[in-house]
């Protein structure tokens, strides 16, 4: 048996006088002529002094010089008789004569010994090119034959070639960039220290890269990164990503062959006799295993913890150099590129503590969020979450647990979730150097997992609402086995310039409380089973001002439901702050109602600010008819967010409104009673705040609504936030004066209000409410102002404004006049069947400047055919009557209360309800009753004027009879009343002359 032993020679041999260049087939003489090959021992002298026949006449047992770049050859001519001992040295003499030695073995074939040597050799057979690079200037190769059988094979032939440490590039780099290889540790083979790996480039290279590595060594390579930065945290990352760059020699097997790996070899799969590399996460043999490799045509990343990795490289004691894959190449070790990583040293990108994979994402508090994204170490109010940036031993769990505060939820979703095994068969083609048998190499087989009934995970992910596993009230949300869990991908698209649509439930998962818990389990570790995922987590304000206000019956739908609040306690107020309810969270509208209100008194609001989007579509302006801040859209409007296919705005999302806004928008009601309000104000502009408002009543009413909201908007692009606080108001309360009891009555308002009980109360609203099934009719003395028209034709700032009492549309704007004006007269909607609701109407006295106003009021109900039939005839009032209609107002058709009738006030048009004997008649009897000592005269002038105003009384009551009998005869034609059969039917609207 012959075996062949590589050992590198520490002390430098100075070569004087070594042989000149020759060629490959060449050898030199003493004299430095050069002889052919075969002319050595042959029996003749062909060197001038006869060195090419020593006395032994053998290429053994000799020290072999040269010139620097020249290579040489040398070989055993035949089998030598066993047992055979040959030493062959080179030695680089340094310069022009080299620093390294590299030997090629072009052709080793040898018998099976049965057992290697310790100190490692490579037997058996191998053709081809094997490199092999001294680490110092001297090498001896010893060739050992132990036995040989009768027509076996021998040969062995190699060529040398000394080379400078200038052009060994690829060992040392270039002179401009050189490579760091460590400090070797004394007395060992190949053990080294790197330290401060940022600032040059670190390589762990096998001994004596780039060729074969010797065997039956061991190497320890340790990686320390000292110099870090103030606020940040060092990790070492060692990786190899080119397939030439990393060739491990395997073991023996029956027959050397070459094959082609597909996959990284580790684990399980690195026996004993194979070459491996360990990776510990830290600096001694004592911490945790990131990996155990063995082979593969590339070397995944594996990153350590914390500032200190150990890496050891073990190489079998014995193997044959390789055949070289096709086309040929010479073999070579492996060589490892160093990172080092430098995280924040809070973020939530490495665990804190070396044996436990534990991260915790803690709240700030709402209020001092003032960036989009919280900052990376686990605080603030959202961000985004990766995998740990470090390798995981095998049967590791980490667990991410997000603690909100108080009042708030928790929302997660993945953007992105991956898992797969690199010790399956992945690649087509490799150049990992295989010296497994004929028989095909099957890689390890992955862990069953839960898919395979009754195995296990590779990857298991766990999601709680709560505490996790085993806390008191925790709840599973989620639980995946070697599976992605809810993911929404399109979150990855997000830009600058793009807005997918939001990730909202269920794409993600959202706790009930202010805690939840999750956690990976990587059952072989993160080196071959890598493990990422994009994970964005949010603390969403779920906290609401006030408490839930009550169903007042209003059409117009709050949403979410939750979205209406009734504030109770002066003080500051936002408005809703729950990025689910927005559309960032998936929403697709909004209506949020927040009510200030008093038990007594006033409230005086101040609007610090009001955002409606990045860019508002809508500006905010004094409207010219009522004077108030309105709402007045772009032009052209802006091209609204796409809805889902099929969606819908809800018709009880808008309730009575004919045209609602399309664009975001806040309305400033003032609200004397649940259920009815007035509009006081619109905003829709960013710029529109601060805004101070004082109420005449004890409340206020805030309205936000976004009927469609954009996909990157939350709460800090549409909100309102300010103060309020109660100011004392008159007593008895206006909202208990301004109710107005039916049936009717009539109310003079004056400005400024000197007292007046009736005006004191400022802008805030009569309420005109009918009972039952009946309507309201009001007149308001002076002239409609038209709508939009600008500017008003109206002799004054001050106007009286109509609201229907249900829905707060403004119905009418009256420019106010005296006893002696026009009036303009209108039912509330019922009576026109549009609407089931009780008959109701608000009327709000704006006043500006000085001046004067009034109007009358009374509950009416429809008249029977029966009663028609009989106001044609001209009967106003009869004996018998239906107790359904005793009193009828003629020109309008309708009946009315009794406590109306006869009062001394004119409340029907055309003053039916003060004639047929209640009139004028009626104050003459008074007169004529008046005390003697009035005076024959006075009674005589007296008498002179009631009898003028009786002929006057009877002219105008003939002329109301005919206008009657016009009217009711159109009815009794069958004619459908409306609003142009009131007093005056020559107009277009209901305005009439009294």
């Amino acid at each position: 048996m012959s075996v062949v032993a590589l050992t590198a020679l520490a002390a430098l041999w100075l070569a004087r006088g070594a042989a000149g260049g020759c060629g490959v087939a060449e050898l030199a003489c003493r004299s430095g002529a050069c002889v052919r090959l075969d002319a050595y021992c042959d029996g003749e002298a062909q060197c001038p002094d006869g060195s090419d026949e020593p006395p032994h006449c053998t290429v053994c047992n000799r020290t072999y010089y040269g010139r620097a770049g020249v290579a040489y050859a040398v070989a055993v001519p035949q089998a030598p008789r066993a047992p055979f001992l040959c030493h062959l040295t080179f030695t680089a003499g340094g310069g022009a004569h080299g620093d390294l030695v590299q030997l090629a073995f072009d052709e080793f074939r040898l018998s099976e010994l049965g057992r290697p040597f310790t100190g490692g050799s490579w037997c058996g057979e191998s053709d081809g090119t094997a490199l092999y690079y001294s680490e110092t200037a001297t090498v001896t190769v010893s060739v050992k034959l132990f036995r040989t059988r009768l027509g076996e094979p021998f040969g062995f032939r190699l060529r040398y070639k000394f080379i400078s440490q200038l052009d060994a590039v690829v060992r040392f780099g270039a002179m401009e960039a050189p490579l760091e290889r460590g400090a070797v540790s004394p007395g060992t083979y190949c053990t080294r220290t790197y330290e401060e790996c940022h600032r040059k480039s670190c390589r762990l290279q096998s001994p004596n890269y780039p060729g074969m590595y010797p065997r039956n060594v061991t190497c320890y390579w340790s990686l320390r990164q000292k110099d870090i930065p103030t606020c940040k945290h060092a990790m070492i990352s060692v990786r190899q990503e080119y397939s030439h760059k990393m060739q491990i020699k395997r073991s023996i097997s029956m027959a050397s062959l070459n094959k082609t790996g597909r996959a990284v070899r580790a684990w399980r799969e690195c026996t004993g006799e194979r070459d491996r590399l360990i990776f510990y996460d830290g600096a001694s043999t004592d911490d945790p295993v990131l990996v155990e490799y063995c082979g593969g045509d590339w070397l995944p990343r594996v990153t350590s913890r914390g500032p200190e990795m150990l890496v050891a490289f073990h190489s079998s004691p014995f193997s044959a150099p390789l055949r070289p894959a096709a086309p040929a190449a010479p073999l070579r070790g492996f060589e490892l590129d160093v990172d080092v990583v430098f995280a924040d040293s809070d973020s939530l990108d490495y665990a804190r503590e070396a044996r436990r994979c534990e991260f915790h994402v803690k709240a700030s508090s709402s209020e001092e969020e003032t960036n989009a994204t919280a900052p990376t170490g686990g605080r603030g109010r959202r961000g985004r979450l990766r995998a740990p940036s470090h390798t995981l031993p095998p049967n590791t769990t980490c667990t991410w647990t997000f603690h909100g505060r108080p009042g708030d939820l928790v929302w997660i979703y993945f953007s992105s979730f991956t898992q797969y095994s690199l010790v399956e068969p992945r690649r087509i083609e490799s150049s990992e150097r295989d010296e497994e048998g004929t028989m095909p190499v099957t890689p390890r087989a992955p862990p069953p997992t839960e898919g395979r009934e009754g195995g296990v995970c590779a990857v298991e992910l766990r999601i709680w609402d709560g505490g996790g596993a085993g806390e008191m009230g925790a709840r599973l949300l989620g639980h995946y086995c070697d599976s992605a869990p809810a993911l929404c991908a399109r979150a990855a698209l997000a830009n600058a310039t793009r807005s997918p649509r939001p990730c909202a439930p269920p794409d993600g998962y959202v706790s009930a409380a202010a805690l939840l818990s999750l956690a990976a389990t990587s059952l072989p570790g993160t080196a071959t089973h890598p493990l990422a995922f994009s994970l964005h987590y949010e603390f969403v304000d779920a906290r609401l001002e006030g408490t839930p206000s009550p169903e007042d019956g209003r059409p117009a739908r709050v949403w979410p439901p939750d979205c209406g609040r009734t504030l109770t306690t002066p003080g500051v107020f936002a408005s809703p702050r729950n990025a689910l309810w927005f559309g960032r969270g998936g929403a697709r509208r909004l209506r949020c109602v927040y009510r200030l209100q008093v038990n007594d008194g006033r409230v005086v609001l101040d609007l610090a600010a009001a955002a409606f989007g990045r860019e508002p579509a809508c500006s905010t302006r004094p409207d010219p008819v009522t004077g108030r801040p309105s709402c007045v859209p772009d032009p052209v409007e802006p091209r609204p967010e796409e809805p889902e296919a099929g969606e819908e705005v809800p018709a009880d999302f808008d309730g009575d409104e004919d045209t609602p806004l399309r664009v975001p928008h806040l309305r400033i009601y003032e609200s004397p009673w649940p259920g009815f309000r007035v509009p006081v104000a619109c905003i829709c502009d960013n710029s529109s705040a601060p805004l101070k408002l004082e109420s005449g009543g004890p409340a206020f009413e805030l309205e936000l609504v976004a009927r469609r909201l954009a996909a990157g908007e939350d709460h800090r692009h549409l909100h309102f936030r300010g103060s309020w606080a109660r100011a004392p108001g008159p007593s008895p309360p206006c909202a208990r004066r301004r109710r107005l009891p039916p049936p009717g009555q009539r109310v003079h308002l004056v400005y400024p209000y000197n007292h007046d009980r009736m005006s004191e109360c400022g802008e805030s609203p009569f309420l005109l409410a009918a009972r039952g099934n009946r309507s309201v009719f009001l007149r308001v003395w002076g002239e409609e102002i038209p709508s939009g028209a600008d500017p008003p034709p109206c002799h004054t700032a001050n106007r009286i404004l109509v609201y229907e009492a249900h829905s707060a549309k403004l119905v009418r704007a009256v420019c106010p006049g005296n006893s002696e004006s026009r009036t303009v007269q209108l039912f509330s909607d019922e009576w026109w069947g549009r609407g089931s609701r009780p008959g109701a109407l608000l009327v709000v006295w704006a006043a500006r400047e000085a001046g004067a106003a009034q109007f009358s009021w009374m509950e009416v109900w429809r008249a029977g055919p029966t009663v028609l039939q009989r106001l044609a005839a001209g009967a106003a009032a009869w004996p018998n009557a239906s107790a359904h209609c005793a009193h009828a107002c003629a020109a309008l058709g309708a009946c009315m209360a009794g406590a109306l009738w006869c009062d001394g006030e004119t409340d029907c048009p055309g003053g039916g309800d003060e004639a047929h004997g209640c009139g004028a008649g009626a104050r003459l009897l008074a007169a004529l009753a008046a005390p003697a000592a009035a005076g024959a005269a006075a009674a005589a002038a007296g008498g002179a004027a009631l009898l003028a105003l009786v002929c006057a009384a009877a002219w105008r009551r003939r002329r109301a009879r005919r206008a009657d009998k016009q009217l009711l005869g159109a009815l009794a034609a069958g004619r459908r009343l409306t609003e142009e059969l009131l007093y005056d039917a020559s107009r277009a609207s209901s305005t009439a002359s009294s």
